[in-house]
Order: structure tokens, then C-alpha cells, then sequence
């Protein structure tokens, strides 16, 4: 549902000025920075050609696998997922911010790639290490542990996938392709590879190697850019990434609190036949929230940059992104939620009717998260309330874990649903109230209204 931001310090035309003379040292020609139109084309291939892949496998699996046995995959998908998160430590949202800070100083870029690189490797050791202990006491997690061991080829790919540095560069058209060509890699492997329900490792450990292209050819794209060279880094710089990082973790495990959370939790307290329900309704959720989500991921650099340069081009650009987040989202969960029921059939299959009531809830919940997306990442984080943002998400996350542990047990998937749209009815709620209470956003907030009209 968010990310998070602090103040990105250098513009376009100051990074198309400063990095193509220090490339041109090197006899690199730096391509001039895409307009905001050309990086938002560039995400909407991208965000269509990530669920091309889903759009074919997604019921492949659902029908061979079966609810219970796609459920199992949900479930242990969701466990490696924390390996992620931990492995990720926020650094696809303070790498991008970092990148622009320093994208006029070749070695300093240089450094960065490098200690945040090392910084994963170590929290993907200690997340891989916490995996193995755990599955040792917890039966649940054990019995599915082939599955999760196979899933988590995703967590070392994310050690060395560059995606953050491409998108800090506004690269958009390069990130798009490099994070396709490991998605498609996945399409055939899938139908050659998966055949009977006995095939969940075997799944799990091809989404895995797509993860694992994906990370090599956001290397080779990193290289051929210019950016990445011999290796450079100290212990002293990877401590500061992981330190600069430490909020940004913070809101990141807040979302999984809100999200992959219930999954575990269904799995735990329930069955994971309504594991496979839930994580049913959520892909197809996603995939209506898919246009909105890329607005926002598109005009999150040059809203950030502008709001140091420029507060009144900001405020235009950010409402006019509002605006169209709104809109977008209104008419996909509209769509989606007359649809419920003969969408659920038509592309899950039998065995899945119990999803449509799931996928109403979902939708709904994805209006609020979007406003909170909106006011938390245009608003709050430009104005430095990095830290209230994501004290509220964390919060909600843990309403979220309670509500699911007393719902679950009884109403299943159901009960998943509705803590997830309670808990994002409450970040909102929050965001908004922190933008009221506080004179300046209040007044940016204003002018953020007058732009719209």
C-alpha cells in the first residue's frame, strides 16, 4: 500500500547536466532524462507485462493446483515473503531518495550501489538464518518448508536486483524491461514444469528464478548505464545505509502487517483452503488497483524533487495525481465489485466461490488505502513526517494482526477481509488528521485543492 520518501535534493535538468559530463569522462553518453508522460508509459508496460504472466499462470495454477494446494503455495510464499522484507529493509524507497542525492557524483553513486548491495547480503543471511529456526519449533511452517526454501531464490535475488537504482535514476523505460525479461522467463516454465498438485516446490522455485534474472539483468543495466563499477564500500557506509533505511523498514514491515500477515495468520488459524481464497481475491484486487498504483510510482521522483525546487509545480503535479488516483481507483473497484462473482469463476475456477464475497471487501479497503498512499507519500513525507507516517502504519498494521487473530478463527478469509479494511479505514482516518492538525500541511493541503479546481 506505501512507500515512503525523504527529500530528493537534485532535479532533472541538474542531473541531465552533471552526470552526462562525468559519463562522457568515461566515453558513456548519458541518455537524457524521459519526460514524465514517456516514465509513465514505461510503467504501464510494465505493470501490464508483471500480470500478462499472472493473467496466464495465475489460473493455470488456481485449476492444477487446486484452492487447497494453491492455498499451501500462498502460505509459504507469504512466510519467505518476510525474508523479503527484512532482506529489503526499505531500501526501495531510501535508495531511490539516495541515488538522487548523489547521482552528479559518479563515485559516490558507486558506493552507494555497492554498501546498500552488502547491507541486503547481511539482513538476507540473518533472514534466511531467523527462517530456519523457526521452521525447526513451528510445524506448520515445517511442513510446507520445501516449498518456502524453494521461494525464498527471491530473497537472495533481492540482494543484487538494481531496480532501486534505475528508478532513483528515473530509468523507468530500463526498469521496465529488466524486471519483464525475468517475469516472461517464468511463463513457459510454469506450463512445462507444473503439472500435478505435487508441484508446489517446483512452483515456488521458478517464481524464484525469475527473481534471480530479473536481479542479473538490473546489473548488466547498471553497467552498461555507466553506474556500476569496481567494487567500493566500508562498513561504516553499509551501517549508514541500514540506519538511513531504519524508518523506511518501518513502514515496510507496517505493510506487511497489513497484507501478507493474513495469509500466515489464515494458514495458522484456519486452513489454508481459505489461504487460497484470500490470496485468490487479493491477485485479483492487485489487479484492478494496477493503473493507479503506477500514477503513483511514476510521479513519486519528480513530486519530490520539485517540492525543494519548485513548492507550486509540486502541489499542481501532486493534485493532479491525486485526481487521477481517485478517479482510477473508483472505476476499477466499481468494475471489479459488479463482477465479483462471475470474474471469481471465470478465472480461478471451481472450488473458489467462497472468494467473490473476500474480493468485495478488498476492493472497498483499496479506495481507503489509496487515499492514505496519496496524503502519506505527496504530503506528509515531503514535509518530514516520515516518522508519524510510519508510526500510524505500524499501528494500523497491529489493529490489523489483532483484529485477524480473533476474526480468522471463525469467519476464515471473511474475517481476513474485513480486519484488512478496518485497519486501512484507520490509516486514513490518521493521515488526514495529521494533515488538519498541522498548520502547514494545512495550508499545503489547501493549495493542493486549489490546483485541483
Amino acid at each position: 500500500m506505501s512507500m515512503d520518501s525523504g527529500a530528493w535534493t537534485t532535479n532533472a535538468s541538474t542531473w541531465d547536466c552533471s552526470v552526462s559530463d562525468a559519463l562522457a569522462e568515461r566515453g558513456v553518453s548519458a541518455p537524457r532524462t524521459p519526460r514524465l508522460r514517456t516514465n509513465f508509459v514505461a510503467m504501464m508496460m510494465w505493470q501490464i507485462g508483471n500480470y500478462l504472466v499472472p493473467l496466464a499462470t495465475f489460473p493455470y495454477l488456481t485449476r492444477v493446483l487446486g484452492a487447497a494446494h494453491f492455498g499451501a503455495l500462498a502460505y509459504a510464499t507469504a512466510v519467505a515473503t518476510y525474508g523479503m522484507l527484512v532482506t529489503e529493509w526499505g531500501f526501495f524507497l531510501s535508495g531511490p531518495k539516495a541515488v538522487v542525492e548523489c547521482r552528479g557524483e559518479p563515485d559516490a553513486l558507486n558506493e552507494l550501489v555497492w554498501s546498500t548491495m552488502a547491507a541486503k547480503a547481511c539482513l538476507c543471511a540473518a533472514s534466511l538464518a531467523a527462517l530456519l529456526v523457526v521452521a525447526r519449533f513451528d510445524t506448520h511452517i515445517a511442513a510446507a518448508f520445501p516449498v518456502m526454501l524453494a521461494a525464498c531464490l527471491t530473497v537472495v535475488a533481492n540482494v543484487f536486483t538494481l531496480n532501486w537504482l534505475l528508478q532513483g535514476m528515473e530509468r523507468f523505460a530500463v526498469f521496465s524491461t529488466v524486471s519483464l525479461a525475468g517475469r516472461f522467463l517464468s511463463l513457459p516454465l510454469t506450463f512445462l514444469f507444473v503439472r500435478t498438485r505435487d508441484d508446489l516446490a517446483i512452483a515456488a522455485a521458478i517464481q524464484g528464478m525469475a527473481a534471480v534474472m530479473t536481479g542479473l539483468f538490473s546489473v548488466i543495466a547498471a553497467r552498461r548505464l555507466g553506474v556500476l563499477r569496481r567494487p567500493r564500500l566500508s562498513i561504516r557506509a553499509v551501517w549508514q545505509r541500514l540506519r538511513e533505511s531504519a524508518d523506511m523498514f518501518v513502514s515496510s514491515a507496517s505493510v506487511s502487517l497489513l497484507g501478507v500477515t493474513n495469509s500466515v495468520i489464515l494458514g495458522s488459524t484456519a486452513s489454508v483452503y481459505q489461504v487460497g481464497l484470500y490470496n485468490a481475491a487479493d491477485r485479483l484486487k492487485t489487479m484492478a488497483n494496477m493503473v493507479p498504483a503506477q500514477v503513483n510510482t511514476v510521479f513519486y521522483p519528480r513530486v519530490a524533487a520539485l517540492s525543494l525546487s519548485d513548492r507550486r509545480k509540486a502541489a499542481q503535479l501532486t493534485a493532479i495525481g491525486a485526481a487521477a488516483t481517485l478517479m482510477l481507483t473508483a472505476a476499477g473497484v466499481a468494475a471489479l465489485t459488479w463482477l465479483a462473482v462471475p470474474l471469481t469463476a471465470l478465472v480461478l475456477g471451481s472450488g473458489y466461490e467462497g472468494s467473490a464475497p473476500v474480493l468485495k471487501l478488498l476492493c472497498l479497503a483499496t479506495v481507503f488505502g489509496n487515499v492514505a498512499y496519496f496524503v502519506g507519500l505527496q504530503v506528509l513525507v515531503p514535509f518530514g513526517e516520515t516518522r508519524k507516517r510510519s508510526i500510524s502504519m505500524l499501528a494500523a498494521g497491529v489493529l490489523n494482526v489483532v483484529l485477524a487473530l480473533v476474526l480468522t478463527p471463525r469467519y476464515g478469509a471473511i474475517g481476513a477481509a474485513v480486519s484488512f479494511l478496518i485497519a486501512e479505514i484507520a490509516i486514513a482516518a490518521v493521515y488526514v488528521f495529521i494533515v488538519l492538525s498541522s498548520p502547514v500541511l494545512r495550508r499545503h493541503f489547501s493549495q493542493l485543492m486549489t490546483h485541483a479546481r
